[in-house]
């Protein structure tokens, strides 16, 4: 069991227990056209990190952005992906491994003609809690539906409080991200 105070003040932890999930294990959150399984969260892992498997729509995924209090890699399991890492482009499939330090604008989109895989660590732990509070919770195994106004607006009141800045949303004007 861990204690532990909100993201903000993550160095209030008394305990972590060693805990173990399977394939298909975690909380679902279905966010920017992808489904993302929370395999660690910061409460979890004693605030030490967060790590997420992301199934990837082709086209979809995050619009560029910047983490001010995280550091962020990539690790492709499945599928084709590329990734924005400051000005440059770098794609790969299966064993690409991408590390994105903190301030770095990014993002990342699967880019092959099926769903990929595609494990995502937050370092330190809280993201989680961004993805609880934009995305929402899947409520069946189908595709993640489509990112909307909504869940833009959503996208801004939870990224000021987990220091995410929203670089462009492509298109569309951010919000207050």
């Amino acid at each position: 069991m861990v204690v532990a105070a909100d993201h903000a003040a993550m160095t209030t932890v008394t305990h972590t227990t060693a805990y173990s999930l399977r394939a298909g294990e975690g909380e679902r959150i279905w966010i920017v056209g992808d489904t993302m399984s929370i395999k660690a969260s910061a409460a979890t892992t004693g605030g030490s990190l967060s790590l997420i498997e992301c199934e990837a729509t082709p086209g979809a995924g995050p619009p560029p952005h910047i983490h001010a209090n995280e550091d962020e890699a990539f690790y492709v399991l499945d599928g084709e992906f590329e990734f924005l890492v400051g000005d440059e482009i770098v794609t790969g499939g299966p064993g690409t491994f991408t590390f994105i330090p903190r301030g770095t604008v990014h993002r990342f989109a699967c880019t092959g003609e099926r769903m990929g895989r595609v494990l995502v660590m937050f370092t330190p732990g809280g993201m989680d809690g961004f993805f609880r509070e934009a995305g929402r919770l899947a409520s069946d195994d189908g595709p993640a539906p489509p990112l909307d106004d909504e869940e833009i607006a959503r996208t801004g009141a939870a990224a000021e409080r987990h220091g995410l800045r929203v670089v462009t949303w492509e298109g569309r004007a951010p919000s207050t991200a």
